[in-house]
Formats: C-alpha cells, structure tokens, sequence
C-alpha cells in the first residue's frame, strides 16, 4: 500500500470529522499547564488515525501526542491536532500530521489544515506539494523581504521578536508547528524558528520543507533529524542570518554566555 496516499485520504477523513466540532469543543483538559490542554476530540481522531494505521501496517510501530510512545525501524509520528488552543476557539490554523521515518530518517509527511482546506505532503526525493501543485521555497535573500514566524515560548519568543521586527517585514505566530513549518516549505513566510519542540509537532513539516528546496538545522547550525529539539526552518538563502539572530537570544537568555 502507498503510504502517502493513505495518509493523505486518512486525514482528509479525519478532518471532516474535526470540522463537525470545531469550535464547539465544550470541556478541555490540562496537561502540563492551563495553556497546554487536550480534549475528547484530540483522543477521538488520533485513535482512527491509530487504528487504520495498525490495520494497513500492523508490523510498525507508532508515536503520537497523546500517550503512544513505541521504538523501532518503521515508526510513523502522529499529531491529531496541531494547534488545539486554536481549534477550540474556533481559530482555522489548525491541523493533523502524519510523518512515515525509517531508521530515524523521514521518508514521507503530511500536514492537513482542514478548516483551510489544505493538504501539503511531500515524499522523499518526490518534490513538496500543497492540495497537488508543486510548492518551493521563497528566494528573498534578504531579511528586509521576508516574513518570518515562531511558537509562543516564554523565554524565547519576546526578545526573538523583538530583534526580528528591527530586521524584517514580520514575525508572527500562528499557534501550529507543522502549519507554520509547511508555510516555509510553500514560500509563503521565508523562516519558522521553533524552541523546545516534539516530534510529532514538526516531524511531517521537516520533509515538506527539505523537499521544497529549504534548510532545516537545529540552533548550532547542524542539520536537524526528527528528534531534535530547536529548529531554523527556512529557505537556505537567509539561514545564516536567522541563526545569527536565534542564538543572539540564546546567549541574552543565558546571561552573557
């Protein structure tokens, strides 16, 4: 069975059934904290995600948000919904990832934003696509032209965007990992800077943007796997300045050093 097709109409079926409760979620719950919560929705679509998984491909093995955490050579890395704060406010940047990895590389991810009406997907050495058309990154070479985005991070984020704002056109935050991660990957923003990070939040976005023709490191400047945990998603052509600026920061956050 083709694995990226499967994932791509599996998504699309369990976006509808998002659709039917966006926001109209009644109860939330914590997990860590009061800004980190999961819902009976989140539970609900990862169990079909899990179970047509398990049915097509019973001898791989899965990790996903809400509490599946296997090892092994064929592992598929799940996200139910990214950016769950703005599914229950009723908010479209939202999504549902699928990431397909063997022997820690990612071979094949999806991302669908169903209240956007969007599918992006890529496959190794295939090419990046948003709902069937080629996407590539963008090629400004400047920051002055570009349009950038990160995560909410309370040690992180203020000062980043601060520094950003004097050297760009924007940064946003659109409260969705993967969306944010596939946006570079369609040029529509030049740079996605992520701190603290799981897996299953970037982990489909991380082929889309390599096969779109960008770069993606950790903050050193190495090239990022899926488990890393800091991320510089961007198209190639401002990666050294963004990096420059990231670890600016870093060193602002750890008092001079």
């Amino acid at each position: 069975m083709d694995r990226l097709d499967f994932s791509i109409k599996l998504l699309r079926r369990v976006g509808h059934f998002l659709m039917l409760h966006w926001g109209k979620v009644d109860s939330v719950e914590k997990k860590t904290g009061f800004k980190d919560i999961v819902t009976e929705i989140d539970k609900k679509a990862q169990e079909m995600i899990v179970e047509e998984i398990r049915r097509a491909f019973s001898d791989e093995n899965i990790i996903a948000e809400e509490g599946i955490s296997e090892n092994g050579e064929k592992l598929w890395i799940i996200d139910p919904i990214d950016g769950t704060i703005n599914f229950v406010h009723g908010l479209p940047n939202f999504s549902i990832s699928i990431a397909y990895v063997e022997k820690g590389k990612v071979k094949m991810g999806v991302v669908h934003a169903p209240a956007l009406n969007e599918t992006l997907y890529a496959e190794e050495n295939g090419g990046a696509f948003l709902n069937g058309e080629k996407i590539r990154v963008s090629g400004n070479t400047s920051l002055e032209e570009c349009v950038g985005s990160t995560g909410s991070y309370i040690d992180f984020t203020g000062k980043f965007i601060e520094k950003m704002e004097k050297k760009t056109r924007r940064v946003r935050i659109l409260g969705s990992a993967a969306l944010n991660a596939c946006y570079v990957g369609a040029g529509r923003v030049d740079f996605f800077v992520t701190w603290r990070i799981n897996p299953w939040d970037i982990a489909a976005g991380l082929i889309v943007v390599k096969e779109a023709g960008g770069t993606v490191t950790d903050f050193s400047g190495k090239e990022a796997n899926v488990f890393s945990k800091n991320f510089v998603f961007s198209n190639g052509l401002v990666h050294k300045e963004v990096l420059e600026v990231v670890n600016e920061v870093l060193k602002e956050i750890n008092g001079g050093r």
